[in-house]
C-alpha cells in the first residue's frame, strides 16, 4: 500500500513516468470492467478518456488506493453508459435517416414523380400496346385505329367502311376486350 501512496503522490506532482506505471497497473481490472458493456474498441476508448480525466484532476487525488479504484470503476460504468446511450441515438438517427433515403428513392423512381421513368414506362406501355393492337384481326383493327387513334365518330366510320354502325360497335368492342385482356397479361 505504502509503494501504490507513493505512485499517486507522484501523479498528483505531474510525474509522467509515475502516470504510466499507474495506468499500466490499472488498465486490465478497468479494461475487463469496460468490454462487459463495449466492444473492445469502445472500451479501450473509455479507458483512454478516464485515464485523461484522472490526469487532468490530479492535484485532486487522495493517497486512499481504495477511494481511487472505486471512483475509476464508477467513471467506467458511467462512460460506458454514455457510449451505448450514444450509440442508439446514433442507430436511431442513422434508421431515421434510411427510412427518409429510401422514402426519397422511392418518390424518385416513381413513374408519376419522375419524368424519366414515366417516359420509360410509357413507351414501353406504347410498345405494348402498339403490338396488341396489331394482333387485332385487320377489320377489327382499322376500325378501332379510326375510333381511338383518328377519333373519328362511329357514325362517320360506317360510311367510310361501308359498314352499319352496328357492326362498327361491335368491331370496337371486340378490339377493346382483346386488348383489356393482352394488355392484363402483358402488365
Amino acid at each position: 500500500m505504502a509503494a501504490d501512496r507513493n505512485l499517486i503522490e507522484k501523479v498528483r506532482l505531474g510525474d509522467r513516468k509515475a502516470f504510466n506505471a499507474f495506468c499500466k497497473e490499472r488498465y486490465p481490472s478497468l479494461i475487463a470492467y469496460a468490454r462487459l458493456f463495449l466492444t473492445d474498441y469502445w472500451a479501450d476508448d473509455v479507458i483512454q478518456d478516464v485515464f485523461f480525466g484522472v490526469w487532468q484532476n490530479r492535484r485532486s487525488l487522495t493517497d486512499d488506493g481504495s477511494a481511487l479504484q472505486s471512483y475509476l470503476i464508477s467513471s467506467v460504468y458511467h462512460r460506458c453508459l454514455n457510449y451505448i446511450r450514444k450509440a442508439k441515438q446514433a442507430e436511431t438517427h442513422r434508421t431515421e435517416c434510411e427510412k427518409r433515403i429510401l422514402s426519397l428513392v422511392s418518390q424518385y423512381y416513381s413513374p408519376d414523380s419522375n419524368p424519366v421513368i414515366e417516359k420509360v414506362f410509357n413507351a414501353d406501355l406504347r410498345n405494348v400496346l402498339d403490338q396488341a393492337i396489331e394482333a387485332l384481326p385487320p377489320r377489327c383493327r382499322e376500325v378501332f385505329r379510326m375510333s381511338y387513334i383518328d377519333e373519328m365518330p362511329n357514325k362517320q366510320i360506317a360510311q367510310k367502311l361501308g359498314l352499319s354502325l352496328s357492326t362498327v360497335e361491335n368491331h370496337i368492342y371486340l378490339a377493346l376486350k382483346e386488348l383489356r385482356l393482352k394488355l392484363a397479361n402483358a402488365l
